[in-house]
């Protein structure tokens, strides 16, 4: 591995309050040992495992589950933790911690204004306290404004996250844009709720009790982006829009299949190919159970790049910089691709592709076609 290789530092906090009836993400309620216990074994895997002292990072995110519900103390702890490998933090472009609003207090945001080019990430998801009853959410709005009341007194580069296809529920674009009014966001990620297994959600729609989110029409989509652009920002990947200059730099090495190295159970990590998952699983994580091992293909790479490039909406995919990577293509893929433009799904101009506008709520389709 080369030395000093530019990469994302990814740190995955597995608690929260309480579970959301969405949610598949790995988290769990922190007990009375746990958070300790998670710190000092997080220590451990970070002075241990090699991939440190062969990058340079440029990006920290510290996400989960919801790392703000461990408390000042432990977040500060987890900080001095992961500085061991940021020799030189005026290298970092950007440092992302992630927060459910009803957690997030004065103290923390207080010391999160601190560290190097801090960005906040909030999980809000809907804008009324009865979607977010949908959700199982347990933030009100009272707790929202609180929280965003707190964060712009004292960040400057501050985001939300949010769920559209909620099933009964309106288009989001009207409280959104009241709220970016209200509220100068630097950042909304907007991504379409989907089922996952063992979920009280899914369980809810098998019963027939809840509309299943796959039937719902992507309208939502295009109704947000049109708020949001009026609002000044630009839409620059499928689910993600920001002001000038506020690009989460963190994702965009993800979009761009730089190296990311990750810490903590269910944290991922990718360099020169091989990809590595810790176990989702805090008992088996503390047990030292290794982390799963896939060796990527050159299919892999190549139907990852494709895939990668077409969300980003404004730069797209170079057809020429994917054929010095992958060779000259089956012939199926420059019919496929030929098709996708003639149909509306894909601009061309040049090598540049990129997805249209009415591309935008069939992306995955698209995409697939062009697979190999």
């Amino acid at each position: 591995m080369s030395q000093n290789k530019q990469a994302g530092l990814y740190v995955h906090v597995p608690f929260c309050l309480s579970k959301c009836d969405y949610c598949g993400f790995y988290s769990e309620t922190p007990g009375a040992h746990s958070v300790t216990d998670y710190l000092a074994h997080l220590a451990q895997e970070i002075g241990e495992r090699p991939e440190p002292a062969a990058h340079l990072f440029k990006t920290v995110f510290i996400g989960g589950g919801n790392p703000t519900c461990i408390g000042l103390a432990n977040l500060q702890r987890l900080v001095e933790t992961v500085s061991r490998v940021l020799p030189d933090q005026s290298q970092i472009t950007e440092w992302t911690f992630e927060s459910n609003p009803e957690t997030l207090s004065a103290e923390i945001a207080d010391y999160l204004a601190t560290l190097p080019q801090i960005r906040l990430s909030m999980g809000i998801q809907r804008l009324n306290d009865g979607e977010l009853a949908v959700l199982g959410r347990r933030a009100s709005m009272d707790a929202v404004y609180r929280a965003l009341d707190i964060a712009f007194a004292r960040l400057n580069n501050i985001g939300g996250d949010f769920i559209l296809g909620v099933p009964g529920c309106q288009s989001l674009a009207d409280d959104l844009h009241k709220l970016v009014t209200r509220y100068p966001l630097a950042h909304v990620s907007a991504y379409f709720l989907t089922l996952e297994e063992n979920t009280p959600m899914q369980k809810a729609v098998s019963q027939g009790l809840l509309a299943d989110p796959a039937d719902i029409e992507a309208d939502e989509l295009y109704e947000v982006r049109d708020a949001l652009v009026a609002a000044g920002f630009e839409h620059y990947e499928i689910s993600n829009h920001a002001r000038s200059g506020r690009r989460c730099q963190h994702n965009l090495n993800y979009w761009y299949q730089g190296d990311y190295i990750g810490f903590g159970p269910a944290a991922v990590s990718s360099s020169n190919g091989i990809r590595l998952a810790n176990p989702p699983d805090l008992g088996r994580w503390l047990a030292d159970e290794p982390a799963t091992v896939e060796q990527l293909s050159a299919t892999d790479r190549r139907n990852e790049h494709l895939m990668l490039r077409l969300r980003l909406l404004q730069e797209g995919l170079d057809l020429a910089d994917f054929e010095q990577r992958f060779g000259t293509q089956p012939a199926d893929f420059y019919a496929h691709l030929n098709s996708q433009t003639e149909s509306g799904n894909l601009w061309r101009e040049g090598d540049r592709i990129r997805l249209s506008d009415c591309g935008l709520r069939l992306a995955d389709e698209v995409m697939a076609s062009l697979f190999i």
